[in-house]
């Protein structure tokens, strides 16, 4: 009799083994099915077998779908063909510091490349180094690690030192290529009247890289100008 019951007792252990297992629902659809919320103190751990532990991922990782009767894996939001910011940086000075740069005058400023000057961003927010490259002092980001980058710039001209009928005028900015040769990757050109005392610009561009490829960002105007407050942040887009 002893026997039987521990047959027995064994059977529905191994039934139970197999079954789906409902918590707040009659009918499970899963191996095991909640019906409510679930909280977790300590680690969720994802993959593994009957032997190895899981991965419970790292700092910052997204648990990542695999489609069906396949683990979900951990992994980085950037690593998904997604756009990796590389390079946050803010203009909080104005330049030149006393005085103003020379305008181009009467002459289109799309003439007067001699006349540009680069818009230095004084404050670097993030640097990634292992993608870009800034020097502070020339403006000049140089390219690391080959791909597009997508360069997205906010410039400000200060007019307010010019006098009555020194404001009116053209402003233009651009994204250039430095080198290997000189080349315009994106520019904006407004056309502004008298008292006007700022003029704001937003550009982008979307542009690919060599390694020791190098770009800034220029500005002239045809009246005396002087750059002030911008940013500008750059992302590299994953392949």
């Amino acid at each position: 009799m002893k026997k039987t019951l521990l047959y027995m007792a064994l059977f529905v252990m191994s039934l139970n083994a197999h079954a789906q297992v409902g918590i707040e629902t009659p009918t499970p659809q899963s191996t095991l099915h909640v019906n409510g919320s679930l909280q977790v103190v300590k680690d969720l751990n994802v993959g593994g077998n009957a032997k190895t532990r899981g991965n419970s991922g790292n700092r910052g990782e997204v648990l990542m779908s695999n489609g069906a009767g396949t683990a979900p894996t951990w992994g980085t939001i950037e690593s998904q063909n997604f756009l990796k910011v590389v390079f946050v940086g803010n203009k909080t000075d104005t330049n030149p510091s006393s005085g103003s740069y020379t305008g181009t005058g009467s002459n289109p400023v799309s003439t007067h490349e001699s006349y540009a000057k680069s818009y230095v961003y004084n404050v670097s927010n993030k640097v990634d180094n292992t993608y870009l490259k800034y020097n502070s002092t020339t403006g000049v980001f140089t390219v690391v690690k080959p791909g597009y980058y997508n360069i997205v710039p906010y410039i400000t001209y200060d007019l307010s030192l010019n006098g009555n009928g020194y404001t009116a005028g053209t402003a233009k900015s651009s994204i250039q290529k430095v080198s290997p040769a000189t080349e315009t990757l994106a520019s904006i050109s407004t056309g502004h009247g008298e008292r006007t005392l700022a003029v704001n610009h937003n550009l982008s561009s979307i542009t690919y890289f060599n390694k020791d490829d190098t770009f800034r960002v220029r500005c002239v105007y045809t009246q005396n100008f002087r750059l002030s407050a911008g940013n500008i942040h750059i992302s590299y887009l994953t392949p």
